[in-house]
């Protein structure tokens, strides 16, 4: 009971400056507070509404992938359902948690999850990255966009074991 008043009364505190903040931060590059942004306005729900509207009208055509994330919790925020079911897994603040829906879409048909799954590539934890660069290569890599993506992506890899792996891949192919 003092938990679920706890968590009331922070929500509650929550003014537009603040929505305005997390709207923010999903503009910006896959982080730690983009994960976080991400679930709170996922908790914050219908407050966020008008925000989440105003960001899409602001993106521009190169900024797909971020209209996309506003449109899915804009869809979720005015009927209650997700189209894409394991999308708030995979933002999740907890890696652990992004890590293993990476590995069951996996299991799936994981084309609807593409555009999701390309920005972590730039996920803060590397085994989010491993598992998305391991899905990528293992169900997309014929796709040209996938393909040369995966290969850009040797170059940013902070991870010199990841780095070196993906490489053998291109050596192969």
């Amino acid at each position: 009971m003092e938990e679920e008043k706890w968590h009331y009364i922070k929500i509650s505190q929550i003014d537009d400056k603040i929505i305005k903040q997390l709207v923010n931060n999903l503009k910006q590059e896959v982080s730690e507070e983009f994960f976080l942004s991400f679930d709170s306005l996922l908790k914050i729900h219908k407050r966020a509404e008008s925000e989440i509207e105003t960001a899409i009208k602001q993106l521009d055509e190169q900024h797909q992938f971020k209209k996309n994330i506003f449109r899915v919790l804009l869809n979720y925020i005015k009927t209650d359902k997700i189209e894409i079911p394991l999308l708030f897994q995979l933002y999740s603040p907890d890696f652990l948690v992004r890590a293993k829906a990476v590995l069951e879409i996996g299991k799936m048909d994981s084309s609807k999850y593409l555009n999701f799954l390309i920005p972590l590539l730039r996920d803060p934890d590397d085994s989010v990255r491993w598992s998305v660069i391991n899905l990528l290569i293992n169900k997309h890599i014929n796709n040209s966009k996938i393909y040369k993506k995966l290969k850009k992506h040797i170059e940013y890899e902070s991870n010199p074991i990841i780095r070196k792996n993906l490489a053998k891949v291109f050596e192969k192919v």
